[in-house]
């Protein structure tokens, strides 16, 4: 588990990399997705950003060719809460009935301005 701290309204960028149950990374392939959330288990996630589909602000998770992912949230797209919450990487494979695997949990904290 990682800590990623980022500031209200100020973007930021993090390159994930997706691994497997024995530690492989995860390579994305073109018909496969990868999402980011972040939320408090039991609500509603306060932002989701999934690959091949930007935000209206901007924020996107591009797929990388070698098992490294890039995820840039807009500033705009921090506009929720400050506070700490968690951050789920999700992977879905293609050819595995299109089923999204939890595949990293990260801690997500939000300083106010």
């Amino acid at each position: 588990m990682t800590l990623i701290y980022a500031v209200k309204g100020k973007s930021e960028t993090r390159d994930i990399i997706a691994k497997d149950a024995d530690g492989t990374a995860i390579v994305v392939g073109t018909n496969d997705l990868i999402r980011a959330s972040i939320g408090r288990q039991g609500q509603t996630a306060v932002f989701t950003v999934t690959s091949g589909t930007d935000t209206d602000e901007g924020s996107s998770f591009t797929k990388g060719v070698t098992g490294t992912n890039r995820l840039r949230i807009a500033g705009a797209d921090l506009n929720f809460q400050p506070g700490t919450y968690t951050m789920t990487i999700e992977f879905r494979d293609n050819s595995d009935q299109n089923e999204w695997k939890i595949v990293d949990r990260q801690t997500f904290v939000m300083e106010g301005v």
